[in-house]
């Protein structure tokens, strides 16, 4: 818990950073449009001076005028400077929530794993699985015990008499086929039939 109250404030630190930064900013924006409005007024008043023949006055004021253009230059480049670290407070602080992110993603990882003990689950599954092939074997043996013999021909018959009843033997894909399927002599009867060597 001491860590992420220590990120909350170091991100609660950065935005008051960045809202003092943005503050600064405007200040310095009124005061280049404040320099800017007098160096329009001194370029006006250089021209009255200049129709008048004062050229010391004009001299001394075009010295004003290249002061407050270096200092218009000087603030912008300190105004954009703070642009900067505000961008990279904010790339820190997104970098900070990123990590708490990838932090509680990782425990929440962690938390699961261990929830679901992947050796213990994995165990299971193989025994499910090896208890699921006997049960099939014995499936298997248990449906050849009961089997009759002669148990298909049956069904086949069977099959033959419905289809006769719906009349489906001379209709769509059934017409052209035999519709009783061909039996498979039992092992045991094809030898007893074999004629002897």
């Amino acid at each position: 818990m001491g860590a992420k109250q220590s990120m909350f404030d170091a991100k609660l630190k950065a935005k008051e950073w960045q809202w003092q930064l943005k503050t600064e900013m405007k200040h310095l924006d009124k005061e280049i449009k404040k320099i800017q409005q007098d160096e329009a007024r001194l370029q006006r008043e250089i021209h009255v001076q200049a129709e008048k023949g004062n050229i010391e006055t004009v001299q001394m004021m075009a010295k004003q005028v290249v002061r407050s253009r270096k200092a218009v230059k000087r603030l912008e480049t300190t105004k954009a400077t703070m642009h900067g670290v505000c961008l990279q407070l904010t790339t820190s602080i997104a970098t900070m929530t990123t990590s708490a992110s990838l932090r509680l993603s990782a425990d929440v990882m962690r938390q699961m794993n261990s929830i679901a003990k992947m050796s213990e689950t994995s165990a299971t599954m193989e025994q499910m699985r090896v208890e699921m092939a006997k049960c099939a074997d014995a499936e298997d043996e248990m449906s050849e015990a009961l089997k009759v013999e002669g148990e298909d021909d049956l069904a086949a018959d069977e099959v033959q008499k419905v289809l006769e009843e719906m009349a489906l033997a001379k209709m769509g894909p059934l017409a052209n086929k035999p519709l009783v399927a061909p039996v498979v002599a039992a092992p045991a009867q094809a030898l007893a039939s074999a004629p002897a060597p």
